[in-house]
């Protein structure tokens, strides 16, 4: 029943009016109950650091989060028709926390896969997708941010005001080093989130074209790791670790009873 309305809904409206009515809804009965119950509530995720079994600064802030409790981060690209609020995924949770002492701050924030909705695409959102949704709404919580974004589908590329963005094949070294030549990417950057192809291969590949991106005190995430390569992600990062010993490494698995498949993060943070 649910899903009828919603569908006639999107029929009727216009892209902007239906993510009002679904933000609006998503507010009274999901961020409200959950934020009252996440009174007396608590589930926090399971984080392993890496060399394998240590316990950085990082693993232990994110091993304290109770990600059953929704934030503004949530409520905020969940208006923005951004999947990372909480939902399928809860990722905004992990962000509050880790990214909550920047807000105010000068920053660079770049990320990898603006959402297209072309269903030939393997990255596709859907056709229903809001391509550079997750970049508008970094720009509202990070006022003082200059945001970069990038992906496969040129037909998605935008500029807006603190918003800029580009092409990159995360699956091309080639063309991700063009990527980081281009002026406005040169200087580096204090967040880099890949939300692009999902794919250990994929990620591994913009993994290390674009760590040395990152600078002092910034973070690195890859978004939405499958399950079943949780393990082949422990023997990378067991050897990438020891490689970079001024990089904090955390994988962490997020509880979440609406997703079982993909709700998983990679946090690195660069120490100096």
């Amino acid at each position: 029943m649910i899903a009828t309305v919603r569908e006639s809904l999107r029929r009727k409206l216009s892209p902007q009016a239906f993510q009002q009515v679904r933000s609006c809804w998503w507010h009274s009965h999901f961020y409200l109950p959950r934020l009252a119950a996440s009174v007396v509530v608590r589930r926090t995720p399971k984080v392993e650091g890496f060399p394998r079994g240590h316990t950085s600064e990082i693993v232990r802030a994110l091993r304290s989060i109770n990600v059953f409790a929704p934030t503004e981060m949530c409520r905020v690209m969940t208006r923005h028709g951004s999947d990372k609020g909480h939902g399928w995924h809860n990722y905004t949770t992990i962000y509050s926390e880790i990214f909550g002492k920047l807000r105010h701050q000068s920053l660079r924030i770049f990320e990898l896969g603006l959402g297209t909705d072309n269903p030939k695409l393997v990255s596709t959102m859907g056709v229903n997708g809001r391509p550079g949704a997750s970049l508008r709404g970094w720009r509202e919580l990070f006022s003082r941010a200059y945001v970069y974004g990038a992906d496969i589908d040129r037909n998605i590329l935008f500029q807006e005001e603190r918003i800029n963005t580009f092409y990159c094949d995360q699956l091309d070294r080639v063309a991700i080093q063009d990527l980081w030549s281009q002026p406005p990417l040169r200087n580096g950057m204090d967040i880099i989130i890949d939300d692009g192809l999902h794919t250990l291969e994929g990620n591994l590949s913009f993994l290390n074209g674009s760590l040395h991106q990152l600078r002092p005190g910034g973070f690195y995430v890859v978004e939405d790791i499958l399950q079943e390569t949780i393990k082949g992600w422990h023997d990378q990062l067991d050897a990438i670790s020891k490689r970079l010993p001024n990089h904090e490494f955390a994988l962490v698995e997020l509880p979440n009873s609406l997703n079982d498949s993909d709700n998983n993060l990679l946090v690195v943070h660069r120490t100096e």
